[in-house]
C-alpha cells in the first residue's frame, strides 16, 4: 500500500490492543479499522488493500475471542 500511497506509513503496520479489563477481568481486543483510517486518502487501491485488511482482522477477533460480528 505504501508504493501506491506513501500516507498510509502513518497507519501501517496495523496496531492490535489486547488488554484485560482491570474491574472484571475481561481480556479485550481493540483495533481501529484499516479502511476508516486509510479512506480519507482518497486512493482506490489503498481502499481496496484497507478493505481486505479489515475483514482479515476481523477474522483473527472472531478466533481470538470465540464471538462473531
Amino acid at each position: 500500500m505504501i508504493e501506491h500511497e506513501i500516507g498510509v506509513s502513518l497507519n501501517v503496520p496495523v496496531r492490535v490492543l489486547i488488554y484485560e479489563e482491570p474491574v472484571t477481568g475481561t481480556c479485550r481486543l481493540a483495533y481501529d479499522l484499516p479502511s476508516s483510517l486509510m479512506g480519507r486518502l482518497k486512493n482506490d487501491r489503498v481502499t481496496a488493500a484497507a478493505r481486505l485488511l479489515d475483514q482479515k482482522l476481523l477474522a483473527l477477533a472472531e478466533t481470538a475471542t470465540g464471538a462473531s460480528a
